[in-house]
């Protein structure tokens, strides 16, 4: 069964190909007329021109670690941002307008339509760096016009370029609006910060924690002359008591009462004050605070003696007469009641001294809230002044075009072949059509007629044990020799003038291939 198959198989493609070498004329003829008329056709279907501009991004050509760039973002980001914007229905429109794109469409489609049948025709093909950065990219529009193509591509080009510009400017503009508007709202901040530290400050003098160490040196100094103070008064006291006990007559032998004036008992006071200033040098400093004070004490009493008239020359007997004891126990009163003055003071001073240094804690707590606020808005005042400094720059790398770019690496130029159609690919699929169209013909038409072909066919038809005796050949006459020449030649003629207007198209079409 199997090779009774095959055997039929076998036989049929036999008899198809003997159909089709019987036919040749007709394959021949249909062959070349469907490839003239495929021919024709592909070299009447209108053309598409595509003219490419390609696009540099040209990064930022001075150093980040100087300057920052203005704009970070992602170029893939901002160019889809920018193909949008470029793509709008107004910016084609726009286009449309000024090349007068798709004029015999206009009134037949609307104008949605037209701008969706140029997004079609715009190619925008991204090329990456050896980074993550873009390298360049390209800009392709068709149309069937060699010219528009080219002008069109280049009008989409500038407005990128255009876009882009005025993007990075905007950005710029708008940071640095913001960035001033923050700075400004800092500074009054800050200065509002240091007023309130100022203030408080100088309300609170002397009890803050910077000055605690100036305040005990000042308290120990005070305490010091306290000392000294209450030691020089209670030897006074000692001394008073002395002379208060001692009875008149106690005085030195040989020493009669004197009289003395005022110039008298001043120089008297002098000689005693230089005495005690000369005891103490010899235990203490010059800045010790009893020698201080025994200076400026000295120096008071020279210039009071300076004031004083000279004591007259006359009778001394009409002075009173006062005693030594007496003009050392009024000088003893005064240096009490002088000490006693001092005590005072000092005793306030060392109160406020201590008060500052009592209200140093609360002081100090208070500082603390007040610096780190103050330290906050500082921080951030030089932040923002440190980034205007840095967007400054970066705007004036925006002005000088040094910043990141896209610069035109290839204009477009009007092209010489169509991208479309591809009528080399057409050319050969029609050939393959215009050979299998009038094959299939031949053998439908053959199996459509009813006629015995094969002698498996006759077989099929007979009943089984019937025989086959003989074959009659076919019978050709001088008259069926001259038709079939005659129609081989008319078919040859025709087959070469076909075949020369096939050529002829071909040739006529080679600019377009």
């Amino acid at each position: 069964m199997t090779t009774d198959h095959v055997q039929q198989s076998y036989e049929k493609v036999l008899q198809y190909w003997r159909v089709l070498v019987r036919n040749w004329w007709r394959i021949s003829v249909g062959a070349f007329s469907c490839l003239l008329l495929l021919t024709l056709a592909i070299s009447k279907l209108p053309s598409q021109y595509e003219a490419t501009t390609t696009i540099l991004v040209d990064p930022q050509q001075v150093p980040e670690k100087y300057v920052s760039a203005a704009v970070n973002s992602d170029p893939s980001q901002r160019l889809n941002t920018l193909t949008q914007q470029i793509l709008s229905r107004t910016r084609l429109q726009d286009i449309m307008r000024k090349f007068k794109l798709y004029s015999d469409s206009k009134g037949k489609v609307s104008e949605e339509e037209l701008v969706q049948v140029m997004r079609d025709h715009i190619h925008i093909q991204v090329k990456q760096g050896s980074g993550a950065q873009l390298s360049t990219f390209t800009i392709s529009f068709e149309s069937p016009i060699p010219n528009v193509a080219a002008d069109v591509a280049n009008e989409l080009a500038s407005s990128f370029i255009r876009w882009n510009i005025d993007s990075r400017e905007q950005q710029v503009e708008g940071t640095q609006a913001f960035l001033s508007s923050e700075l400004q709202d800092a500074k009054r901040n800050l200065e509002d910060q240091e007023n309130r530290l100022r203030l408080f400050k100088m309300s609170h003098l002397g009890e803050t924690p910077d000055q605690t160490a100036a305040n005990l040196q000042a308290l120990a100094t005070l305490r010091a002359a306290m000392q000294a103070n209450l030691d020089s008064y209670n030897r006074s006291e000692q001394e008073k008591l002395l002379l208060t006990r001692l009875p008149e007559s106690a005085a030195p032998v040989g020493v009669p009462a004197v009289s003395l004036s005022k110039r008298s008992r001043v120089e008297a006071e002098k000689r005693q004050a230089e005495s005690d200033l000369e005891r103490l040098r010899q235990s203490y400093s010059e800045r010790y605070p009893d020698v201080v004070r025994l200076k400026h004490r000295l120096e008071e009493l020279t210039a009071e003696l300076q004031s004083l008239p000279p004591d007259p020359t006359g009778d001394e007997d009409h002075a009173p007469e006062v005693s030594s004891t007496s003009v050392r126990l009024e000088i003893i009163d005064k240096e009490e009641k002088r000490l006693k003055g001092e005590q005072t003071k000092l005793q306030s001073q060392m109160s406020a001294y201590q008060a500052k240094l009592d209200a140093t804690p609360l002081r100090e707590q208070q500082l603390v809230e007040l610096t780190r606020n103050y330290d906050v808005s500082k921080q951030h005042y030089q932040t923002l002044l440190d980034k205007s400094f840095n967007i400054e720059m970066a705007a004036s790398l925006e002005e000088k075009q040094k910043a990141e770019r896209f610069t035109v690496l290839d204009a477009a130029q009007v092209p010489e072949k169509p991208v479309k159609p591809k009528r080399k690919a057409l050319l050969l699929l029609a050939g393959l059509f215009s050979l299998a169209f009038p094959c299939t013909l031949v053998i439908g038409r053959e199996m459509l007629m009813a006629r015995i072909s094969t002698e498996a066919e006759l077989k099929a038809m007979v009943p089984k044990g019937a025989r086959i005796i003989a074959l009659i050949p076919r019978i050709e006459t001088v008259a069926d020799r001259r038709g079939k020449m005659f129609v081989a030649l008319s078919a040859v003629f025709t087959s070469a003038l076909l075949c020369a207007s096939i050529l002829w198209l071909v040739w006529r079409m080679r600019p377009l291939l």
